[in-house]
Formats: structure tokens, C-alpha cells, sequence
């Protein structure tokens, strides 16, 4: 999840928003409608105008010491002091780069990082607290999940299309490892919208050890290679199953792709409305309907199935398995903003990074509410303080099933210090309902240690955006987990 420059682009004024003889797009979308297009609707249905800012170089907000990453184009990517890549959100929000003292990465300037109230994951909205698991699963949880469905990932439709697999098995060997594969293909039943534009289907890979005595556990992987994931499960005998998220809902098409594939399908082709899901949600559907075929396959020990992403797809990961209870375990890898680091706290990937057109497509569109200053003229606090919930809030969906998080002294981006903080938050609710969370006596996180003895794994590692240092300790942690059950 590199930096990249944000795009700056105008929306219509909020008041053209009840007229609709004057809306500036199209009833229906066009068929070769762009991510620009779908993203600036979105915006004026909000009756959302982004700001005009100031050039870069005359931006007073800029963190302290920026200049152009590139001499003399100011419009491009900057630099802080420290040499970090820093981007202006559309806005009007720079990355920042400088923590609190007793972080991993303190600087001079921590009142960047902003000053929120803390969400307790233990009271109401109306103040009532939540002393029993009872109480959590009857009011706080459905009362969280509402606000993480209704403002940031969005509501996946009550009815979806029905999925029909087929499979095609084959053997083979992978170094000394023989198995048993199979290419499982959904599809997508598209009677209720036969003119979308783009058929989308449920794509996966399955493999097990040919050797396995009795139904193997599975990790799904979120994209990826298969030789490699199945280098890490096979020696446990367990398989690995690659899902393929694009052939379901693209992420290269963007916002462009909203308007067709499966939530295109599911929306008749139309726009999409504000609390409509995204690709995270259309995802994790997906993973559901991808169970349901394991739950069939005697291959497959279905109380044992676990989810793995890394970056976006770890984003994707954590919203399945808060969404999708069948999933036993999850590791979504660096996942960053709108995954597992808060994001009410301005540092490294902000949620105001993911408005622009190449990411917006990722949530519902209620979440560009969150984005700017709190108060006209100012710039911090931002609107994000109206948020709810957080990234904790997400992995205590997850409780009491274990969850691994991890994050990398050379992956700024993701926030590692951030995603510590929310296995923190979330170890309330996992110790309410008789779970542990995460468990160290360690004052902050080690370089290089895993802290899994409880049932929030995190791990940070000497090295970049990888999930592949963190495997051997994720393999632990679900072994010791998958021999309770």
C-alpha cells in the first residue's frame, strides 16, 4: 500500500443534489462509466463538496520541514523531514509521520497524531454499560456492527444471487508433497440482471495433502501463490485454498467496476447509494459462499478453516471474519486503515488516503462523511471524530475466535503501532466473554517477538509490508488454537 499523490476533483454544490432534472451525471451509468465519474456521483448524492486548497507550497498544514520529493514539482509527492513519503489527502489532510513519545516511531511533532475521545467497546451509545456476554451479544455487538456496516463497509443486500459450483479435481506433487487439488468454480446465478455488464463468479484453488488421514484443516488465502502458501500449510497437513477476489469484484476497475460484477448484479446496474457495500463487503461474501462449497468437500475438516490476506486483502480478511461466523481463525497481514490499525489517529494510511479514486471503491460510500476538518478553518480535529467505531471495534466482532495481527519496523504506512493499539482495545470484549486477548507483560511490543498465548496474536517484525516473516508464528498460534477444538 504505497503513498501515492491524491487526485483533486470538483463535486456538485449540495443544493443541485434535490434537483434532478439538474444532476450533473447520467440517471444510469454509462457503459464506459470511469472511476472518477462513479466516485464524484457518490460524492453528490452526499451533497459532499471537497474544499479548495491551497497550492502545496502554500499549504500552512504541511508537516514541518516538507518539501517536493521531486525539485521543482510541487504537486507531487512530498517528503517530511525524516524522508517519509507524505501525500495531502483531497481534504486537505497530510500524512504524518510523527508519534507519540513511548511509540514505536515518537517525533517532535505527536500533536499531529490528534486528540480523540476514546470508543469503549463496553458502553452503549446511550451510555449503558455492558458488564455481561449476554448484554454484548444481544445490544453492544448488533449495535456496533450497525455502525461499522452503515458507515464504513457498507450493507450486503438482504438477497443475493444464488452460486452453483462446479469442481475439477487433479493430483500432483509439490516437492516430496503429493496432493490433491481442485479448481472450484461458482456460478453466479445473473437471471435477476441478465444485461450486467461483467459476469462475476466465485474463482478458488483447493489443495490438500494426498497423505491426510482424515478431512485437513484449510487456510484461504486472499490471492496469491499457491506453491508458496503451500509450502507453510502442508507440513502441518493442512491444505490452502487461493481465492481469487477479482473474478468476483475486481479491484483493477475501481469504482468503474461498482456498476458491474456482483455488486453491479445485485444493484441493476446502477449507482451505487450510500450505504451500499463495497469491494471489502463484496469480498467477504464471497469467503461465505466459498464455505459453503468446503462445508461439502470431504477433504476439508470445515470446523477448521481459517482466512489469511495481506494488505487490501488483509483489510478484506478482517471485515470477513467480523462478517462471516464459520471462519475459525484469521490473519490479515499489514492491513492498515479501514482494516487493523485506528484510524482515529493520523498516522501513516489514513482513512481521508483511501477518497481517492483508486480506493474509494474498497467501503461504502458513507465513509467520505468522515472526511475534512471538524470545524470550517481548522485542521485538526477532523470529521472522523464523529466515527463511532474503529479497528478494534471490527476485531471484537471477531471474539471470542482468534485473530493474528502483525506489523513491520520498515511499514510505516500500515501503522504497526496503530494495529497494536487495536488488539489492545479489543482485549475487553475478548476477556468478557471468558477469551484472553492479547497477552504480554511486556510494557510495548518487541521487534521479532510473537506475543500468542492469547487469542489476539501480534508480531512485529524487522522488515517491510510482508506477511511472510510473520508465518511461522501465525502457524503456532493456529496450531495451539486448532487443537482446543
Amino acid at each position: 500500500m504505497p503513498a501515492l499523490a491524491l487526485t483533486l476533483f470538483a463535486a456538485a454544490e449540495p443544493a443541485r443534489v434535490a434537483a434532478a432534472d439538474a444532476a450533473p451525471f447520467p440517471a444510469v451509468p454509462p457503459a464506459g462509466v470511469t472511476n472518477v465519474q462513479d466516485r464524484d456521483q457518490m460524492l453528490w448524492q452526499l451533497g459532499i463538496t471537497p474544499p479548495k486548497l491551497p497550492s502545496k507550497i502554500e499549504d500552512p498544514n504541511a508537516p514541518p520541514g516538507a518539501k517536493p520529493a521531486r525539485p521543482g514539482d510541487p504537486d507531487g509527492n512530498w517528503l517530511d523531514a525524516s524522508g517519509n513519503i507524505v501525500t495531502r489527502s483531497t481534504f486537505g489532510l497530510w500524512n504524518n509521520y510523527d508519534d507519540r513519545p513511548g511509540t514505536f516511531f515518537p517525533g517532535p511533532h505527536a500533536e499531529r497524531v490528534g486528540d480523540y475521545a476514546p470508543i469503549d467497546l463496553l458502553t452503549m451509545n446511550d451510555g449503558t454499560r455492558v458488564t455481561t456476554a449476554a448484554q454484548w451479544w444481544r445490544q453492544r455487538r448488533p449495535e456496533l456492527l450497525r455502525e461499522l456496516r452503515d458507515g464504513l463497509y457498507g450493507r450486503i443486500p438482504a438477497q443475493t444471487p444464488k452460486v452453483t459450483f462446479t469442481v475439477v479435481t487433479t493430483q500432483g506433487t509439490a516437492g516430496s508433497v503429493g496432493y490433491v487439488q481442485r479448481e472450484i468454480t461458482g456460478a453466479i446465478d445473473t437471471s435477476s440482471y441478465p444485461e450486467v455488464r461483467d459476469v462475476p463468479k466465485v474463482l478458488a484453488t483447493l489443495r490438500v495433502p494426498a497423505n491426510a488421514k482424515s478431512p485437513a484443516p484449510v487456510m484461504i488465502i486472499m490471492g496469491g501463490n499457491i506453491d508458496r502458501y503451500f509450502g507453510w500449510t502442508a507440513p502441518q497437513g493442512w491444505g490452502v485454498c487461493i481465492f481469487n477476489p477479482g473474478a468476483l469484484q475486481p479491484d483493477r476497475d475501481g469504482g468503474r467496476g461498482l456498476t458491474s460484477y456482483l455488486i453491479g448484479l445485485c444493484n441493476h446496474g446502477r449507482w451505487r447509494e450510500p450505504d451500499d457495500w463495497g469491494a471489502l463487503a463484496a469480498w467477504s461474501w464471497g469467503i461465505g459462499r466459498l464455505l459453503d462449497y468446503l462445508e461439502t468437500d470431504a477433504l476439508v475438516d470445515a470446523r477448521k478453516v481459517g482466512l489469511v490476506g495481506h494488505s487490501r486483502y488483509g483489510k478484506a480478511t478482517i471485515v470477513a471474519m467480523a462478517f462471516e461466523p464459520r471462519l475459525a481463525i484469521a490473519f490479515p497481514s499489514e492491513a492498515g486503515a479501514l482494516g487493523t490499525s485506528m484510524v482515529r489517529r493520523h498516522w501513516g494510511q489514513d482513512l481521508e488516503n483511501s477518497g481517492w479514486d483508486r480506493e474509494y471503491h474498497w467501503m461504502a460510500g458513507n465513509f467520505f462523511k468522515y472526511m475534512g476538518p471538524l470545524k470550517p478553518g481548522s485542521y485538526l480535529p477532523r470529521k472522523v471524530a464523529n466515527l463511532r467505531v474503529d479497528a478494534h471495534a471490527l476485531l471484537a466482532m471477531c471474539a471470542p475466535r482468534p485473530v493474528f495481527i502483525n506489523g513491520g519496523n520498515h511499514d510505516s504506512w500500515s501503522d504497526p503501532w496503530g494495529c497494536y493499539l487495536t488488539c489492545v482495545g479489543a482485549t475487553p470484549v475478548y476477556a468478557l466473554l471468558g477469551e484472553r486477548g492479547l497477552v504480554m507483560s511486556d510494557p510495548m511490543p518487541k521487534l521479532g517477538v510473537a506475543y500468542i498465548d492469547g487469542d489476539i496474536g501480534y508480531r512485529y517484525h524487522d522488515g517491510g509490508h510482508t506477511d511472510q516473516l510473520d508465518w511461522p508464528a501465525f502457524i503456532e498460534f493456529a496450531k495451539a488454537h486448532f487443537a482446543k477444538m
